[in-house]
């Protein structure tokens, strides 16, 4: 009410006499109830009506319009105690003091919560600048910042902001405030530094948004910010490069804690799960955590203005001569100066047809930072102390430069498509993510249907490039996993071009494979290589098939036999008849066809044509060959430290056995050179080591058949032994106590010697005394395994049958036999 009541008395009066009278007691108590207190807070609407009844009193008491006496003469020279001024002047003087002592204590409230009271103070203000200039000259810098700060909390608060006009049409009609802005926007740069350094994210993010709208106000008001932006530039550069060289360790904090499985990319298509935005690059350290966000804020928020300009000058000279360890402040923020000018042009682009131009300075700086980041991808090695956030930056400038030159970018997949597959296979989970991303945004801009679609497309490019590096010896664990993705995507159209890539390959190992780590990541290329060309339909001679499966034996019947004594007694009746009979003569001469005969009733035969020469057969493609070199080659790794590279080395040639069976006459020579050192890890130290063998053998037997007979009979004796040692092994085990049962490595081991013999049953020819102890050994799982007692009787029946006599028999039970069935007699069944 008291609001209210005073609200009416100044409407009412129109004296300025009086008004003036009330002036000091008016703002007293006025700046009372403004004056922001933790003790009394009153409403809103309290605060509001204050400030219209202060607003109302200034403007009736001290506007431009009552202080013509003094025009002309600066404030400064004017002074209450001073001779020769009339008392009129001297009130001016000193009720100005006082109002900006009052005004100060008042402005406080420009980041009230409530948008009334702020719009009220803006206002308050707005008229003081533009009505009272001369009377309270003093005020200005005071109420021109709290202006501008109301302005930049609306511009938080909302996306359009009328305060911002008010400002530009005030300042273009008062052109002295353009010096005041400049000067506020000056000190305001200046403390920018201490102010990120702050652990007030409220204080920061107010600090960053008042800068903003500084200077876009000055922007729109034509005014000459030369100094400004290469103060703002150099600050923004020191800001940036304190804040990231902190001492803590700098890691990557994720906004999205979204995580792509980067497994997929290897075993799956890429895309899978697409991902088509960066997560932040930021630090978790002693500072504040969103120090870098909010320098983020205030380069969004100057667009393609000219401080970008003055920004990008500066950082295309500094990082151009800062070292790698030092380039990570300066090259993420041209990461973020280069995405904003895409997304501009982008924006832009949606509105006008216009052509692809942009001014010098932003054409230099993206070459300069494209040119920076691609050398820092290509480097032959990466020092481990070296930050990784630098790799994830450059990645981001390779996204954004794809964005801006679309599907001519395809031009550039030569020297960018390595680098970023490169970092997916890299041993940091986040910076794979970021590659993977970088990857889904260069396919989408290159006009492409998926990122599989992408490496597909430019193998080409990615096979010189692994080549290259593998000429130089300059091989990274990331190499062969490029390889093995792009086989996995491309399938067998390109193994034929990797020839020159797997000798450089078995070149490296030559040299470094006293490294087993590297070692396993090549032979693991080399195996992928096998596997995906084992589904090439060039490795097989057309209309070829091999199958050395023993056929199973059929009784011979009575029919049968007789037909065979038949036939014998044929044969040896022929064999006692005399050539010629007696006092028989020739009636044509023995020649040999080359003479005619005079004969008519004999006529010489016709002479016939030799038989014709088989047609040889068609060379090996150079798939076939380039496998077999891979087996052939790599035997000699089998002797290797590393029980994995030895498991992946007998894994691959199983896989390259199965695939180069088909073509006998080039196969069965490597199986004679595989056979020795492939027998040898039966005896390996490694269970695991010695299962992966058996399947390995398994797997030659299938495939070269009794070409192996000899070679079995050879080595049965060791053979033997090993069976009968690890069955012994197997029976402790279970009378053990706390055994794994049958996940135990002696039955596991065990398990995989019977499914070997069991094949080399079926497959191989096995001499009389191996046929002897394969019954003892297998026999008693005869009744229990349905593959080993069909091997078994492929290989003998009746010793088949002897042994479940003999089980049944020794059992105590009695075994009922099966009458034969004879054409013409009838057998009874016997119990025994």
């Amino acid at each position: 009410m008291a609001i209210e009541a005073l609200n009416t008395l100044e409407n009412c009066l129109s004296e300025d006499r009086v008004l003036r009278s009330f002036l000091p007691g008016v703002v007293s108590g006025l700046t009372k109830v403004l004056k922001p207190s933790t003790k009394t807070r009153p409403s809103y609407k309290v605060l509001v009506g204050a400030l219209h009844a202060m607003t109302t009193m200034l403007e009736k008491t001290m506007s431009n319009r009552l202080v013509s006496g003094i025009k002309g003469k600066p404030h400064s020279q004017i002074n209450a105690n001073s001779t020769g001024i009339s008392e009129e002047e001297s009130w001016h003087v000193t009720t100005a003091a006082q109002i900006k002592l009052a005004l100060a204590n008042i402005v406080g409230l420009r980041h009230h919560e409530r948008a009334e009271v702020r719009e009220a103070l803006f206002y308050l203000c707005m008229m003081v600048l533009e009505n009272c200039k001369k009377s309270l000259p003093n005020c200005t810098a005071l109420l021109l910042e709290t202006a501008v700060c109301i302005c930049s909390e609306e511009s938080m608060n909302s996306s359009t902001n009328q305060y911002e006009t008010a400002i530009v049409r005030l300042i273009l009609s008062e052109a002295y405030l353009s010096d005041n802005l400049m000067t506020l926007t000056y000190d305001w740069i200046s403390a920018l530094p201490k102010v990120l350094q702050s652990a007030n994210d409220v204080k920061r993010e107010r600090h960053i948004e008042q800068i903003t709208s500084t200077y876009r106000i000055l922007v729109r008001t034509d005014n000459d910010l030369t100094m400004l932006e290469s103060l703002l530039a150099s600050t923004l550069q020191e800001s940036t490069v304190a804040i990231m060289s902190q001492p803590s360790r700098p890691t990557i904090q994720q906004v999205n804690n979204q995580y792509t499985d980067v497994s997929q990319a290897i075993d799956a298509p890429l895309a899978s799960k697409a991902v088509f935005q960066f997560n932040s690059v930021a630090i978790t350290g002693n500072g504040p955590r969103d120090s870098l966000t909010d320098i983020l804020r205030l380069v969004d928020g100057f667009g393609l203005t000219m401080a970008t300009t003055a920004m990008k000058k500066r950082l295309s000279e500094t990082l151009t001569e800062s070292a790698d360890n030092e380039a990570l402040p300066y090259l993420w923020l041209s990461s973020r100066l280069l995405q904003n000018s895409v997304k501009d042009m982008s924006e832009m682009d949606e509105y006008m047809n216009l052509p692809d131009e942009m001014d010098e300075t932003t054409r230099n700086f993206m070459e300069v930072v494209y040119s920076y980041s691609i050398n820092l991808l290509s480097a032959p090695a990466i020092d481990d102390d070296t930050d990784w956030r630098l790799q994830a930056v450059a990645l981001e400038i390779f996204a954004w430069q794809s964005c801006h030159d679309k599907e001519s970018f395809r031009s550039e997949l030569v020297d960018v498509l390595y680098p970023i597959l490169e970092r997916i296979g890299s041993n940091n989970t986040l910076l794979r993510e970021h590659a993977m991303t970088c990857l889904n945004i260069v396919y989408r801009s290159c006009g492409y249907t998926s990122a599989s679609e992408l490496v597909v497309q430019n193998a080409d490019y990615l096979v010189n490039s692994v080549a290259l590096k593998f000429n130089t010896f300059e091989i990274s664990p990331q190499a062969p996993q490029v390889l093995t993705m792009m086989l996995k995507l491309c399938g067998p159209s390109l193994v034929p071009y990797l020839d020159d890539v797997v000798e450089s390959v078995f070149s490296a190992l030559a040299c470094f494979h006293g490294y087993p780590r590297l070692a396993e990541s090549l032979f693991g290329f080399l195996r992928t290589v096998v596997e995906v060309g084992s589904g090439s339909s060039t490795l097989a001679i057309e209309g070829t098939t091999v199958n050395h499966r023993k056929p199973s034996r059929v009784p011979t019947t009575i029919p049968e036999v007789a037909a065979l004594l038949r036939d014998r007694r044929a044969r040896i009746e022929a064999s006692n008849k005399p050539i010629f009979e007696p006092g028989s003569t020739p009636q044509t001469p023995w020649n040999d066809g080359t003479f005619p005969t005079e004969d008519p009733t004999h006529p010489e035969p016709e002479p016939t044509s030799p038989p014709s020469a088989p047609s040889p057969a068609p060379p090996p493609s150079k798939t076939y060959l380039m496998t077999q070199s891979i087996l052939r080659l790599g035997q000699h790794y089998l002797t290797s430290s590393s029980p994995t590279l030895r498991l992946w080395l007998l894994q691959l040639t199983t896989a390259g056995c199965a695939a180069l069976a088909r073509n006998e006459d080039a196969f069965l020579p490597l199986v004679h050179d595989l056979w020795p050192v492939v027998v040898a890890r039966l005896y390996d130290p490694e269970p695991y080591v010695c299962v992966a063998a058996t399947e390995t053998l398994a797997t030659i037997f299938r495939s070269a058949g009794d070409f192996v007979a000899s070679r079995v009979d050879a080595e049965w004796p060791a053979l033997r032994t090993l069976c009968k040692h690890t069955y012994a092994q197997t029976v402790a085990a279970k009378k053990g106590k706390g055994g794994r049962g049958a996940f135990a490595a002696p039955q596991q081991m065990w398990e995989a010697l019977v499914k070997m013999l069991v094949v080399m049953v079926e497959h191989v020819r096995v001499e009389a005394g191996v046929e002897d102890d394969l019954m003892e050994m297998l026999g008693p799982l005869v009744r229990g395994r349905r593959d080993v007692r069909d091997a078994l009787e492929r290989l003998n029946p009746d010793a088949v049958w002897l042994l479940l006599l003999r089980e049944d028999l020794l059992g105590g039970g009695r075994l009922g036999l099966e009458p034969p069935e004879v054409e013409g007699f009838t057998f009874k069944k016997v119990l025994l």
